[in-house]
């Protein structure tokens, strides 16, 4: 029997072996990869940035840009870089989804903040480099917080992060604030949500539109109690491992009513900022597309002739996606209808483009 079970222990073991060393990809989860990537990278003082074949110009663009902005946000956060940070661009969305890097977490989101995987900022390039940029300063406010918060090492960050329960919309706003302090897109989008009477409470608006609320907290505690306690606040949370503790000895106020005067100001803001405006252009017809159903609107091109009302916009529904003419008639015409069913794949943000020609006539 002896003779028996020890070969068949060892076999186990070296499956068990076997199996920690290639953990991140999870057996049956591989992407398609349609070309085979030969990386290349460029080092720098601290970071290494890969790169693609076709990508050298765009990874040397990505390592300068992170060594500029690195001292501004290690800065503001208030904590250094402590080792090289690994930096992953894909040259389009198309290589960006036929990656297995962090396959089995939710790693891919085009509206959100930059992803980590491991040690790994993991970007891609839509030709529009301020974009890039922004993903960019991103993925190392993400790396330093982190950090700061949970520790490098292995060990340290498990106790941590058992220990220290912040809600995600706090972190992940705050990395969004240090990348980008404000936007008007981002203030439109805070108006139309607390205008649309959807959200009674902060935690009603956290938990659908996460990115956005944490965003505007952070930008609210800059505005109403210094731009230098947004830093504290966070540091305090990680200190006391309370959110209501912080808050009290930041702004006197429990959580609670932190939150609850942010939706209060926030929306008087907003309302007394339409007071007094004329909402509909005289002698324009206005329409409006309501998101039901799942059923998401983007990418809206208006008829280029003044007096013509027609349009043409992208709906996107579970991985399907139309492009839709509405001339304001009882029947709207479906010019394109592509994608897949599938409700876990990301949508390239980049396509289909629309255009009109110049007469409007297509």
């Amino acid at each position: 029997m002896r003779k028996f079970l020890l070969p068949v222990f060892v076999l186990v073991l070296f499956a068990l072996q076997s199996s920690a060393q290639v953990s991140t990809v999870e057996f049956g989860k591989n992407r398609v990869q349609y070309k085979k990537f030969n990386w290349r990278y460029y080092q720098t003082k601290n970071f290494n940035t890969y790169t693609n074949e076709g990508g050298l110009a765009l990874g040397k663009f990505v390592a300068q840009v992170a060594e500029e902005e690195l001292g501004a946000i290690e800065e503001f956060v208030e904590y250094g870089l402590q080792r090289r940070a690994n930096i992953v661009i894909y040259n389009s969305f198309t290589d960006y989804k036929q990656s297995n890097i962090g396959l089995g977490i939710d790693w891919q989101n085009t509206g959100g903040v930059t992803k980590l995987v491991n040690n790994k900022i993991l970007l891609y390039f839509d030709g529009n480099l301020n974009e890039l940029r922004t993903r960019l300063r991103q993925g190392i406010a993400q790396v330093l917080v982190e950090n700061l918060l949970f520790g490098d090492d292995l060990g340290e960050f498990a106790s941590n992060q058992a220990l220290l329960d912040l809600p995600k919309w706090l972190t992940d706003g705050y990395v969004s604030y240090v990348a980008e302090n404000w936007s008007p897109v981002l203030d439109d989008k805070l108006k139309s949500a607390l205008l649309s009477g959807k959200y009674r409470t902060f935690y009603q608006f956290a938990f659908s539109e996460p990115y956005l609320a944490g965003h505007a907290f952070w930008r609210f505690i800059g505005e109403h109690y210094k731009k230098d306690n947004i830093t504290y606040f966070l540091y305090l949370s990680r200190i006391y491992k309370s959110l209501n503790a912080s808050s009290v000895k930041v702004t006197k106020k429990k959580f609670r009513d932190l939150l609850t005067d942010f939706m209060d100001l926030e929306t008087e803001k907003y309302q007394n900022d339409l007071k007094g405006r004329r909402n509909l252009p005289k002698g324009n017809v206005v329409t409006l597309e309501e998101k039901k159903n799942g059923r998401d609107y983007y990418r809206f091109q208006a008829n280029p002739i003044a007096r013509n009302n027609s349009y043409a916009m992208v709906e996107y529904k579970k991985g399907i996606y139309r492009v839709v003419l509405d001339d304001l008639s009882d029947e709207r015409k479906t010019l394109l209808k592509a994608g897949v069913l599938n409700n876990q794949d990301e949508l390239n943000p980049n396509y289909p483009l629309l255009a009109w020609d110049p007469k409007g006539s297509r």
